[in-house]
């Protein structure tokens, strides 16, 4: 019996929110590899329903070291203190992405900033700004004492569905804990 090779898998026409020619999903080790360079994930499609990215380092000017790391399925968790990045394709605009920036306190996602519609290779600088504030704010409440409750596990995909916006009642700066329900 002669083996008949596979065909290579081509690119993945009418994907919703991927531009022609390109497949859904960032590159395999992207999870593996630990940190990579946000700015070499621009112009990737997102796999449905989106990717997750934790923010490891990010700098204030253009070009600046901006790291994170993709969650991938099945750990897409965050914890009090994280910032984090979700990206979606948009259905019916092959040409855009969405793209939301997001802080873990308290065991809660609290919304930072979102785009609806970004060209996939422009996004991260243009997000640049949110991520590092949402980093100062959650470097500067720690700094504090405030207590966001780093060992807390928040799943990323069903806390960001019931997010609602502002900080969790609460927060405060110095040593005071997230209050807990029933506690004030």
């Amino acid at each position: 019996m002669t083996a008949v090779p596979e065909e290579p898998a081509g690119p993945a026409p009418g994907i919703p929110g991927c531009p022609p020619g390109g497949a859904p999903g960032f590159p395999d080790d992207a999870d593996r590899v630990g940190d990579v360079d946000v700015l070499f994930l621009a112009g990737q499609c997102p796999a449905p329903p989106g990717e997750w990215l934790l923010i490891t380092a990010a700098g204030g000017e253009p070009g600046a070291e901006f790291t994170a790391r993709v969650l991938p399925a099945g750990e897409r968790y965050g914890h009090g203190g994280d910032v984090l990045v979700h990206l979606a394709a948009v259905p019916g605009l092959p040409e855009a992405v969405s793209v939301g920036a997001w802080a873990v306190m308290c065991g809660h996602m609290v919304p930072v900033a979102a785009w609806d519609r970004q060209e996939p290779e422009g996004w991260p600088e243009k997000i640049r700004s949110a991520v590092v504030f949402a980093v100062g704010v959650l470097t500067g409440l720690e700094d504090y004492g405030a207590d966001l409750r780093a060992g807390h596990r928040v799943d990323l995909d069903e806390a960001a569905a019931t997010a609602a916006a502002g900080v969790p009642a609460g927060l405060a700066p110095g040593p005071a804990a997230c209050a807990r329900p029933g506690r004030r």
